[in-house]
C-alpha cells in the first residue's frame, strides 16, 4: 500500500513541483500543502462515491449492558451490513444466533411498550436488531446478560496526516486518486482545460473501481426435471 507520502510526491512530479521530504511533511506550504489537500480530497470523494467497498469494511463487537437496548456505532461508521448482526454469550458457551432486522416503525409498533414494562428479571435474549432514528442499533428483547453482539460495518477514515498514514485504497488503483488529486490541482490553477481533462478520468477510475470490486457475477440457478431426477445448473451473467 501507498503512503500520504507516496502519493503526494507523485503528484507533484507530475505538476513539475518540488518533492516533500518526509522530515519537513507536516509542515510544507504552497504547492506541496495543496497537493496534500487535493490528495485527501480525492480519497474522500472515492469514500463518499461508493461507500461499500470491501477495503473499508470492519468487524467489530458490542457487549450488551443488562437491561439497556441502544447502542452507538463506532466513530468512523459509515453503513451497518445489517445481515451480519450475530449475538453470542459473553463465554462463546452457545452458538452464535443472527439478529433479524426490523424497521423502527416494527419495533415501536410490536416490541417498544413491551420493553417498556419490563422488570429487572423479565429481560431475555435479543432475536432483532433495529437502526434508531439517531444512526445507532438497538436490539430487542432487552438483554438480561452481557451478549456480545458481533456485525460488520462499512468505515469512513479520517484524513490522511502524516507522512506514514497508509492511503486505504487499493495500490492498484492508486492511478484513480492521483487522477482525482491532479484534478483538484488544476482547479486551484484555475486552468479549466486540464480540470475537465482530469476530471472525466477521475469518474471514469471510479466508475472502474465500482464495476471491478463492487459488482460480482450474479449466479443464477435453474434446475431441470428429467423424469425423477433433477439437475441444478448455475450460471454466471
Amino acid at each position: 500500500m501507498s503512503t500520504f507520502l507516496d502519493i503526494t510526491n507523485e503528484v507533484l512530479r507530475r505538476l513539475n513541483e518540488v518533492q516533500i521530504d518526509s522530515g519537513d511533511f507536516t509542515s510544507v506550504r504552497s504547492v506541496q500543502a495543496l497537493s496534500k489537500d487535493a490528495v485527501n480530497a480525492a480519497i474522500r470523494e472515492v469514500l463518499q462515491v461508493g461507500n461499500e467497498w470491501h477495503f473499508t469494511i470492519e468487524t467489530t463487537t458490542q457487549t450488551c449492558t443488562v437491561g439497556e437496548g441502544v447502542y452507538s456505532f463506532s466513530a468512523d461508521y459509515s453503513k451497518a451490513d445489517w445481515e451480519t448482526f450475530y449475538i453470542r454469550s459473553l463465554n462463546n458457551e452457545n452458538v452464535p444466533q443472527r439478529l433479524l432486522l426490523i424497521s423502527y416503525d416494527e419495533y415501536v409498533r410490536l416490541h417498544k411498550s413491551s420493553d417498556d414494562q419490563l422488570g429487572t428479571g423479565e429481560y431475555g435474549v435479543p432475536a432483532y436488531v433495529y437502526m434508531t432514528p439517531d444512526q445507532r442499533f438497538g436490539v430487542t428483547p432487552l438483554p438480561k446478560d452481557e451478549y456480545v453482539i458481533e456485525y460488520r460495518y462499512w468505515k469512513y477514515p479520517d484524513d490522511l496526516v502524516l507522512a506514514t498514514d497508509v492511503v486505504i485504497i487499493p495500490n492498484r488503483f492508486k492511478h484513480v486518486v492521483i487522477d482525482g488529486a491532479m484534478m483538484y490541482m488544476m482547479q486551484f490553477r484555475s486552468n479549466d482545460a486540464s480540470y475537465n481533462f482530469y476530471k472525466v478520468k477521475f469518474e471514469e477510475g471510479i466508475k472502474t473501481m465500482r464495476r471491478l470490486l463492487q459488482n460480482p457475477p450474479v449466479r443464477i440457478y435453474s434446475t431441470v426435471i428429467n423424469g425423477s431426477t433433477s439437475h441444478s445448473v448455475a450460471f454466471n451473467v
